[in-house]
Formats: C-alpha cells, sequence, structure tokens
C-alpha cells in the first residue's frame, strides 16, 4: 500500500524546484495542485504528472494558446490566418503566406519551424511561380531563365542595378542576393569602416628605417600592448594607431600581434580610442621615472 504524502512534504518538494505551492491541502496522486513557478506563472498539476517530471506547462511550451495568440503567431512573419477558431495544436488551420499561397499546417508544427510548405521547397515550382516569388520578394530584381527544374537549378537573376548573377532557387530563398551589389556595398563608402581610403596611401619615409621600428618595439617591451590579446601568435607588428600610414610619430605607433592587428581593421572608433589610452599612460610612466 502507497504511502499518503502530507502537504507540508510536497510544498517541500515544489520548494526544492524554486516553485511556491499555493494550494492548502492535498488530496491524492491525481488532485490538482496549483503553483507559482520561478518565472511567475501560474498553474496547476497534479502530484501523479510531477513525479513523471512535467512541470510548469507555460515554460515547457503546452499551455493551452487562445485563437489571439496563434494568429499574432502567423502575423508576425506575415502570414495571413484564415482559420477562426482555434481548438489545439493538431487541428489543421488554413492560412495564406506572404507570398500569396494558400496552405494548412499544425500549429505544433509551426512551433518547431515548419511553414508554407511551398516557400519551403515540398512544392513542385512552376518556372511562373519563380518568376513570380523572385518580383514579389525583392525590390527590382527578375528572374531572366525560362526553364526551372529543381530547387538546385541555377537561375539567371537580374538584380535591379542591372547585374545578371546565377543562383539556385534554394539560396535564393535563404537570402542570397547579388553579389556584386554586396562587393560594392562593402568596398570604398559604402563599408562603414571607410576613412576616406587613407589605407591605400604610402607609408612615410620613416617607416623604411627598421631600426625605428625595432624602438617602438623595445619601448613597449617587444609585446602585445593588447590587454584582451588572444595569444594565438608571438609575430609583432607596428600598428598605426589613427590607420594614418604617414602619420609615424611614435605616439601614433604601437606594438600588437599580428592577429590583433587584424581584429582593428572592424570596429576602429573604438580601437583607436583604446590604444591612444594605452601609449598615453605608456608615455606618462616614461616621464615619470
Amino acid at each position: 500500500m502507497s504511502r499518503k504524502h502530507t502537504i507540508e512534504f510536497i510544498r517541500e518538494q515544489f520548494e526544492k524546484e524554486g516553485y511556491k505551492l499555493t494550494s492548502e491541502k492535498y488530496e491524492n496522486a491525481h488532485s490538482k495542485l496549483n503553483y507559482t513557478c520561478p518565472d511567475g506563472h501560474k498553474g496547476s498539476i497534479t502530484w501523479h504528472s510531477w513525479r513523471k517530471g512535467c512541470r510548469c506547462g507555460e515554460c515547457s511550451g503546452n499551455k493551452r494558446f487562445t485563437y489571439e495568440f496563434v494568429k499574432k503567431e502567423f502575423e508576425k512573419e506575415g502570414y495571413i490566418l484564415l482559420t477562426k477558431e482555434y481548438k489545439n495544436n493538431r487541428q489543421e488551420l488554413r492560412y495564406i503566406c506572404p507570398i500569396g499561397h494558400f496552405g494548412k499546417i499544425r500549429f505544433y508544427k509551426w512551433r518547431i519551424g515548419h511553414r508554407c510548405s511551398k516557400c519551403g521547397g515540398t512544392h513542385k515550382y512552376t518556372i511562373e511561380d519563380v518568376k513570380k516569388y523572385v518580383k514579389r520578394v525583392t525590390l527590382n530584381y527578375e528572374c531572366l531563365s525560362n526553364e526551372y527544374i529543381n530547387n538546385y537549378t541555377k537561375l539567371k537573376i537580374k538584380c535591379g542595378n542591372g547585374h545578371i548573377y546565377y543562383v539556385s532557387f534554394k539560396d535564393f530563398v535563404r537570402g542570397s542576393r547579388c553579389p556584386k551589389c554586396r562587393a560594392i556595398s562593402n568596398c570604398g563608402a559604402g563599408n562603414p569602416n571607410w576613412k576616406g581610403g587613407i589605407s591605400c596611401e604610402p607609408y612615410c619615409d620613416v617607416w623604411l628605417d627598421k631600426e625605428f621600428k625595432e624602438n617602438i618595439k623595445q619601448r613597449d617591451g617587444y609585446k602585445c600592448m593588447n590587454p584582451d590579446c588572444w595569444k594565438t601568435t608571438k609575430n609583432l607588428c607596428i600598428h598605426h594607431i589613427n590607420y594614418d600610414k604617414k602619420d609615424c610619430r611614435p605616439e601614433n605607433l604601437v606594438t600588437v600581434c599580428v592577429s590583433c592587428n587584424s581584429r582593428a581593421n572592424k570596429n576602429r572608433d573604438f580601437w583607436e580610442n583604446k590604444y591612444k589610452k594605452i601609449v598615453h599612460m605608456k608615455t606618462q610612466e616614461a616621464q615619470n621615472r
């Protein structure tokens, strides 16, 4: 015969996992017990289910969803929910996807990442479907191909700037766009790190003096001056703090490893301020000796 538990024992078990038991009475293993979980969700559970490992339904995603919640989840991704009532997560819900396809899906499949079967590639597309998709989801892009075989077929695409490139429909759906436009945006003034082209200018005359650069390394103790150095290499080089190759003043130079020198190509304002402070402190220490 199983032992009858007390409400004190049950409360102790709940509290071990940060739950607060709000029920004042325990009847049996199948009676509902009210609780507040560590995240503040309120719910109820039987002691039988608790012993089997069940916990807060809202935290685990097993809560009873409302129609309004389900509709908002669809609308977040541009879907239109046509079904007017939500019963359970196995009910087939009718929708229109952002591309205009009609379909059905169960909400439990939606929650694990399933979406429109036509957009996902499980539907056999025609070349008309492909052209319609390209035109709808991109600005001024056009599919020039006249034949579509499968998801891996290379399509001839013309971007809004008139560049022609080839891409599979699978990659296009995933976001692959014109490589020429991407290259242009990452070069020159289109790049957020653009400094007017100073990296292309020649170095100052003193840069050819090996002894001068050796003095900078000696000043810095022959070590990388980045306190957050990953220490993946011992190869040292001299870095121009303000990224101007013609400015070879000692206070504008700092010793770093080649790895940290590469890291400084991004977030340039951050690294410039950081290395300025480091060299300034180094100079003050030398003056106070």
